[in-house]
């Protein structure tokens, strides 16, 4: 009798902890089923960041084609007036930019002393025979007066063979244009507006990028 009541404690045992096994379950379903389910679509907030995205790619792309429109994106919109001057060349003669409207200016302000000033020189000279019989102006305007002498330009255009003005700059006219580097290199349109003002003098960039400008600028 004994080992038959020890039997069925055992038995008794199990039973009992096979229904709190299962009560633990069922108490973890319950817990599962009572949570707040996650959304399987996406939230309002990745939607709105894709949203943005979108519109961004959307405004960079619009942007790019609107500079593909010229060479260097701009208009007569964001474009300022070329400052007007009048100054004298070294042979004497008075120029003034107001009475060069309806051609292409190319303004470059130099000094002597500048090696990238020479170095550029070259390339103007091929502008200058391909373009000055299609209203293309070059003018060079010494920005270091207090240096360069008229005798030293003067000497200076002999030794380089330069067969465009070059003019005697004044401190208002390197103020005016906000020259604080030589070379600088500004493009004037038909209508006196600067197109594009470039800094310093790249060879090889520096001469496909003007040759392009000015031929999109000579045909408008």
């Amino acid at each position: 009798m004994t080992k038959k009541k020890k039997k069925e404690s055992w038995k008794e045992k199990r039973r009992q902890a096979a229904i709190k096994h299962q009560k633990a379950l069922e108490s973890e379903r319950l817990r599962r089923e009572g949570e707040p389910r996650k959304s399987k679509g996406w939230s309002k907030g990745k939607i709105f960041g894709v949203a943005f995205m979108f519109l961004l790619i959307i405004g960079i792309y619009g942007a790019w084609q609107y500079t593909q429109s010229s060479p260097s994106g701009n208009s007569n919109v964001n474009r300022q007036k070329a400052p007007l001057f009048t100054l004298k060349d070294i042979d004497g003669k008075t120029v003034a930019l107001e009475d060069l409207t309806g051609r292409v200016v190319i303004l470059n302000l130099f000094d002597t002393h500048c090696p990238p000033c020479v170095a550029e020189i070259p390339y103007l000279k091929e502008l200058h025979e391909q373009y000055s019989s299609d209203n293309l102006m070059i003018l060079s305007i010494d920005v270091d007066p207090y240096h360069d002498t008229v005798e030293l330009l003067q000497q200076f255009r002999d030794n380089n063979q330069i067969a465009w003005p070059i003019l005697v700059g004044t401190a208002s006219v390197a103020d005016d244009y906000s020259i604080q580097y030589t070379p600088t290199t500004v493009l004037v349109d038909r209508q006196g507006f600067i197109y594009k003002t470039h800094i310093g003098w790249n060879v090889d960039s520096s001469p496909s990028e003007l040759s392009t400008e000015i031929e999109y600028l000579l045909s408008n």
